[in-house]
């Protein structure tokens, strides 16, 4: 029978207990998986009291190990297909004594085959957004906090699921007419930068490495908009195409001072901003948590629009799956 979420953290509780507690939680990926996960570790970084979490790309969790890896240690390893070097990330966890729970898009992949644990996740072009990998980093991340520390805020998380997938909706409805704007003014363009704080650091990872690059071949530059005025901030002119994402929640002004940079010295830019298309429908105390659930999809569908004007499949590659890597 297949385990909940919470019943998984529940058995996870009892075996971390005996082995004298949890002390860290490692959530490991790559590429879009692991803009995926980031949700979940902002929220553990943030929340956690006694315990600690880091990330790690697959292949140098598998070759570079963290010594204090061990039985009082969870790994959240993330795949949709499984890719080889995720595969061995879990054999790694598993080696070294760690719990592991394998997230991975069915019980079929190699993933599920090795994973202590598996959490499946909701995933292709209909999409659950309350079920997919965004949410699900994140409800680990909730109950952790919740059955190991007694979080106050757990109700408040629950609740804001039955918001996400409205939310997602409404907001490509509302924001379509500007994305295809966007797409048609822009689709020439070679190089974008995305910007974002907090929660949605990930965000900009996904459109930057996912969206851009890999699925339109188009370069893109990742920044941090605590870190945007600590040097790259010199290469913004009024030519260059560049992308706000604000959040709501604690970082907001990181990126409200980056808006007010950016309306004084550049003009190409858009704002992509969660807390317009959550309303208030979330509640504010987790609000910061849920940006990424519903900014990953959105990134995304202005990307898409486009692909579709460029007449360039999102799902176009040119080494990825074909060639030797």
């Amino acid at each position: 029978m297949t385990m909940t979420v919470k019943e998984i953290v529940g058995e996870i509780k009892e075996k971390l207990e005996r082995a004298g507690g949890l002390k860290h939680v490692y959530f490991v990926a790559c590429g879009g998986s692991k803009a995926a996960i980031f949700p979940g570790l902002y929220l553990l970084q943030s929340e956690a009291r006694t315990f600690g979490a880091t990330t790690y790309t697959s292949n140098e969790f598998v070759h570079a190990a963290p010594k204090e890896l061990d039985s009082r240690c969870l790994a959240v390893i993330c795949s949709l297909k499984a890719t080889p070097e995720t595969v061995e990330a879990v054999r790694t966890a598993n080696a070294a004594g760690a719990v592991t729970i394998a997230m991975t898009g069915s019980m079929e992949t190699g993933m599920a085959k090795v994973g202590q644990y598996v959490v499946t996740y909701s995933n292709g072009d209909e999409q659950v957004y309350s079920d997919s990998n965004q949410s699900n980093a994140l409800r680990i991340g909730f109950e952790l906090l919740h059955q190991i520390e007694g979080w106050d805020k757990y109700e408040k998380a629950m609740a804001a699921y039955a918001q996400i997938d409205a939310i997602v909706a409404e907001g490509k409805e509302r924001c379509l007419a500007e994305a295809r704007s966007w797409a048609e003014k822009y689709q020439d363009e070679p190089i974008f930068y995305v910007l974002a704080s907090g929660p949605n650091y990930g965000v900009a990872y996904s459109m930057c490495c996912c969206h851009f690059m890999e699925m339109q071949w188009k370069h893109a530059v990742c920044l941090h908009t605590g870190e945007y005025f600590h040097g790259s901030f010199e290469t913004t002119d009024r030519a260059l195409p560049m992308v706000l994402l604000m959040s709501e929640g604690r970082t907001r002004p990181l990126d409200e001072r980056c808006l007010r940079f950016l309306e004084q010295y550049a003009e190409n830019y858009i704002t992509i901003d969660f807390q317009e298309l959550n309303a208030g429908r979330i509640d504010p105390e987790v609000a910061e948590f849920f940006n990424p659930v519903v900014l990953i999809p959105i990134e995304r569908f202005y990307v898409a629009q486009m692909a579709e004007l460029r007449g360039h499949s999102m799902d176009e590659r040119r080494y990825m799956w074909k060639v030797p890597y």
